[in-house]
């Protein structure tokens, strides 16, 4: 759909943007002027809003007794074009749900952790640490065995399901780092303490009972995934907020690990099952939505799909927790072993950042964030480690750009929502034909380890297999990306969150 951006952009204040749209729907981007905002996004959004005419058009049917509609949109920083829906986006929606609206990565979230390690230990470590990272990652030595009881326990009840299931390989592999008793006091560092409890585990029988019983490794747990996903060892640069630092434990020059990734193949499965449902159930009388977009409706004769695609959601964001906590584990065995000592770690934080919230039953709205994470504010009357400083929210910047640790403010006008990260600035095919000076001086600037080794005797001598490793990491460099400063800044002057440290990245491992 045609339009000019100053036809549909009101500017509300400094960091605040109406988005003017045909059906009246309230749509609100959090943006300072120094924020770049593609024609692209836009246009991504207004097609999926313009699923409004579409949902007006079902009848008692489908809905039942009370008509579905968008009620509210929020658009965040980072907000660009995505699959399905732009990178950014909340929506508010009223009796239904829509997969496509938070997408295949189901849980995809970012986890936090310090250690006892110092920068300079870190830095004096560096070969060896690369070396033992990639082995373990890349290499065949994950060494983390699931039971059939462990992986039904984790696809239903999460961190909790694991918790209740260690002992079945108790001290073997990368379970000799998962210390029960910290794992359990961790839960409260966890958003929904790492479960979304389900009686069902969906179609993944084939996934729990492939596990032999007690000795079954599994390809997917562990695992990155690929695109902007990420484990990245940082430093802390800069104590923003002292009072909050001294609270959760952070003091300058420590080693930090940085975790972003989610669900993996499950969440594909599940995305992408549910899509086609949705799109079996739409009546034929009704023109079919334009942009293909399919609503899953919450009351009415369909209901029990919905509640079907909730089930799985949750099993997918349950092991999407799981796969971030034992990725951290991962890291802390590489230090442990090279330095030969225990690391020890502190979880600061860990939530989701495409996830579908279920408010109360009353409301029948169910909040969809795709790229945007909670930013929850102090809560002095509730029993959390956060009551009175508001939970974290952790945005990271590009690969060579610093990240950051914020405190949640509670803001109800974004939602309770913040950004997941600086926003991409290129695609990936434009990032891919950058000029091969800026790539090489802004590549060689940064420790990157991927599951190719550039400098390994058998890679030197395979041009076709370099000539990928490069496409790779042009893709996510960090010209693909926004600054991450005034992405910030607007978070920080709307108050969604105030900055508690400044974190610069080290090491980075891409999958």
């Amino acid at each position: 759909m045609p339009f000019k951006m100053e036809e549909i952009f009101v500017r509300l204040d400094k960091v605040r943007v109406s988005i003017k749209n045909p059906f009246q729907i309230p749509v609100t981007l959090f943006a300072r002027e120094d924020v770049d905002i593609g024609f692209e996004a836009v246009n991504q959004l207004l097609e999926f809003i313009s699923l409004e005419k579409t949902l007006q058009q079902l009848g008692k049917d489908f809905w039942g007794d009370n008509v579905g509609q968008i009620k509210e949109v929020i658009l965040t920083p980072d907000f660009h074009k995505g699959a399905g829906i732009p990178v950014g986006t909340v929506v508010n929606a009223q009796g239904f749900v829509i997969p496509q609206a938070i997408g295949n990565d189901i849980c995809c979230g970012m986890r936090l952790l310090v250690t006892d390690l110092k920068k300079e230990e870190f830095l004096a470590n560096q070969k060896p640490l690369e070396k033992q990272l990639r082995a373990i990652f890349f290499e065949g030595k994950r060494q983390l065995p699931l039971s059939s009881r462990q992986r039904e326990a984790l696809l239903k009840e999460g961190l909790w399901g694991l918790q209740e299931t260690f002992s079945d390989n108790a001290n073997v592999g990368l379970w000799s780092y998962y210390d029960p008793i910290e794992q359990a006091k961790d839960l409260s560092f966890v958003h929904f303490q790492g479960v979304l409890p389900t009686q069902t585990a969906f179609t993944f029988d084939d996934f729990i009972k492939s596990a032999n019983n007690t000795a079954g490794y599994d390809s997917q747990i562990g695992s990155i995934g690929g695109g902007n996903h990420f484990v990245e060892i940082q430093t802390i640069e800069e104590l923003l907020d002292g009072a909050t630092s001294h609270s959760w434990g952070i003091t300058s020059d420590q080693i930090t690990i940085m975790v972003h990734s989610g669900s993996v193949g499950l969440g594909h499965l599940v995305g992408g099952h549910f899509r086609d449902r949705a799109k079996e159930i739409f009546p034929s009388r009704i023109t079919h939505p334009e942009y293909g977009f399919y609503p899953l409706p919450t009351d009415g004769k369909e209901k029990q799909l919905t509640i079907n695609y909730l089930n799985a959601m949750r099993c997918a964001a349950n092991f999407a927790f799981a796969n971030r906590l034992f990725l951290g584990l991962m890291i802390i065995r590489a230090f442990s072993e090279v330095l030969g000592r225990k690391v020890a770690s502190k979880l600061i934080y860990d939530a989701p950042h495409n996830l579908i919230w279920e408010n109360e039953p009353a409301s029948n709205c169910y909040l969809h964030r795709k790229g945007a994470c909670p930013a929850i504010g102090a809560e002095p009357e509730i029993n959390s480690p956060f009551r009175y400083t508001g939970h974290p929210v952790i945005i990271p910047g590009s690969m060579g750009d610093a990240s950051y640790l914020l405190a949640g403010q509670g803001s109800s006008q974004s939602l309770t929502s913040a950004c997941h990260g600086a926003g991409r600035s290129l695609a990936r095919g434009e990032a891919r034909i950058i000029d091969q000076t800026t790539y090489q001086s802004t590549i060689s600037k940064l420790k990157v380890v991927t599951p190719i080794d550039p400098n390994a005797p058998e890679v030197r001598l395979r041009p076709d297999i370099l000539a990928k490793y490069h496409d790779r990491l042009k893709e996510e460099a960090p010209y693909a990306y926004k600054p991450i400063n005034p992405i910030v800044e607007t978070i920080e002057e709307a108050s969604i969150a105030r900055r508690v440290a400044r974190l610069s990245p080290l090491m980075t491992i891409k999958g």
